[in-house]
């Protein structure tokens, strides 16, 4: 990992973000973040605390609840990352067999999508081979099509609940409708896993060891039709945290977005967007001197991950970063927007296959029942 990040900030920023920001909504912006960050230590067993989801006042918050999904602002928290960094990055097969099962578990989003495509119970061998497929080897690919169809039959989640996949779904079944010469071919979950194939051999894997900044990572990515702004950026991060590659997450880049700009509205009403983006350097600039970061625990425990390379941050994960910072803008805008919505936070509960493992493949208790995706447009392309 590049040793990038910069201990003191002298940026000058083009508006002034300190003083115009909604007070108010910053001690509620803070809360989000002490809760989250609570439960999520919790969870991990780094601290034995009784959670409770209560809003800074001190009343009940069904935003808060323990098991309504926001993505972790810290990237050592964040369970997907963790299995990223721990488990993905450190199995014994090539790069491109590690990049692109890190790349289906943001592009698939289900906690055990792997599970759910190779049809394999254990977390730590349940991969997907990239190079077979790239080599087209159209036997393993009917056969992972084949595990996905018995997946979805028993209703173990391949989609996450909180994203909307479409532009994916769309990129990969084009890309299989030219690779089949069938312009009227419908998709296939499977599809995703033959189009990130096509990653080793198009130039996208080969930017990517190439690439020492996070920003040319992103470039790289949203050359592909279908990944936009939000698979570009989310894509990148992700990938960010194998110790294969040159980026870092706290590489001064961001690209907020829509939960982001939510946020960064109702904190700066009259901000200009074209500067949203250094709202977010601001914040993660002077986190600790307006309060963002007041009562949040960065557990020490939290700090790395150690593995068989040896520490994968060369900087302790002991503040908010670039990365995290948007997240963050991101996660406590969809909070505000269903914090007073019982059945939309019902909506974001952890899609999880409880049969892949009493502690599902993250580390984390499953859900009693498997939590279908709310993205309207994976049954009609589904089949």
């Amino acid at each position: 990992m590049a040793n990038y990040i910069m201990k003191t900030f002298n940026f000058k920023y083009n508006y002034d973000w300190a003083a115009k920001i909604n007070q108010d909504l910053l001690k509620d912006f803070n809360w989000y973040f002490r809760k989250t960050a609570q439960r999520d230590n919790i969870k991990l067993g780094f601290i034995n605390e009784k959670y409770e989801a209560v809003n800074r006042h001190g009343s009940p918050d069904v935003g808060l609840g323990q098991d309504v999904e926001y993505f972790s602002s810290l990237i050592t928290l964040d369970d997907r990352m963790r299995y990223i960094g721990t488990v993905i990055a450190q199995k014994d097969m090539s790069v491109m067999n590690i990049v692109g099962n890190t790349f289906i578990s943001h592009f698939y989003g289900g906690r055990g999508c792997h599970n759910a495509i190779t049809g394999k119970d254990d977390p730590n061998d349940c991969f997907v081979d990239f190079d077979r497929i790239a080599d087209g080897d159209s036997a393993y690919i009917a056969e992972l099509r084949g595990h996905a169809e018995t997946s979805k039959k028993r209703g173990y989640p391949i989609w996450g609940t909180t994203e909307l996949h479409t532009s994916i779904q769309g990129a990969s079944r084009n890309f299989c409708r030219t690779k089949y010469n069938q312009s009227d071919r419908k998709f296939h979950a499977v599809d995703v896993c033959e189009w990130v194939a096509n990653f080793r051999d198009n130039g996208v894997f080969k930017g990517m060891m190439e690439a020492d900044h996070i920003e040319q990572m992103f470039k790289v990515l949203r050359t592909q039709k279908g990944i936009g702004e939000y698979y570009g950026f989310h894509g990148a991060a992700s990938s960010s945290v194998l110790p294969q590659v040159k980026y870092d997450h706290d590489q001064r880049f961001v690209a907020p977005g829509p939960g982001a700009r939510h946020t960064i509205r109702q904190l700066w009403p009259e901000a200009p967007e074209k500067l949203h983006a250094e709202a977010i350097y601001f914040m993660r600039e002077n986190a600790d001197a307006i309060g963002l970061t007041k009562g949040v625990v960065f557990h020490p425990l939290a700090f790395n991950f150690a593995t068989k390379y040896g520490k994968i941050f060369d900087d302790d994960q002991d503040s908010l970063k670039y990365y995290g910072t948007e997240v963050l803008h991101c996660q406590f805008g969809i909070y505000l927007d269903i914090r007073n919505d019982s059945k939309a936070c019902e909506r974001r509960k952890v899609s999880r296959a409880k049969s892949f493992g009493d502690t599902g493949v993250h580390g984390v208790k499953a859900v009693d029942k498997p939590i279908a995706s709310t993205t309207s447009s994976i049954e009609e392309f589904l089949t």
